[in-house]
């Protein structure tokens, strides 16, 4: 579970995971709890995915800040995508064999931008 805190006066929104001693949602005249009122609210969502969404579809100003303390989207690593074997002449020894992993970044990020986000 994800909570989202949106503050209207800063113009952030930032996320939160689960567990995150961060988290105050509590419902008050300012602020309400998975309802928008005068400077903001908590909203909770299953996936930071939804989170996302829902910035994006509410046309919330400013951009979405992860929490430094819980970090939620630390479990996102880069995969490598293909193996590439590089052949050198042979010398002798063996720190000249070399395997690179082939990071293909920039459309796994389209890639997952249109899964979260869904299509401009």
């Amino acid at each position: 579970m994800f909570w989202l805190d949106v503050d209207l006066l800063t113009q952030t929104a930032t996320l939160h995971s689960g567990e995150c001693i961060h988290i105050v949602p509590k419902t008050t005249k300012q602020k309400g709890v998975n309802e928008m009122r005068v400077d903001g609210g908590w909203f909770t969502f299953e996936s930071a995915g939804e989170a996302m969404r829902f910035h994006k579809v509410n046309r919330l100003s400013g951009d979405v800040k992860t929490c430094l303390l819980c970090r939620p989207l630390d479990h996102l690593k880069d995969v490598a995508m293909a193996g590439l074997d590089i052949s050198t002449p042979r010398t002798g020894c063996d720190a000249c064999g070399t395997r690179v992993e082939v990071l293909d970044t920039k459309s796994s990020y389209r890639r997952l931008l249109s899964k979260l986000l869904g299509s401009k």
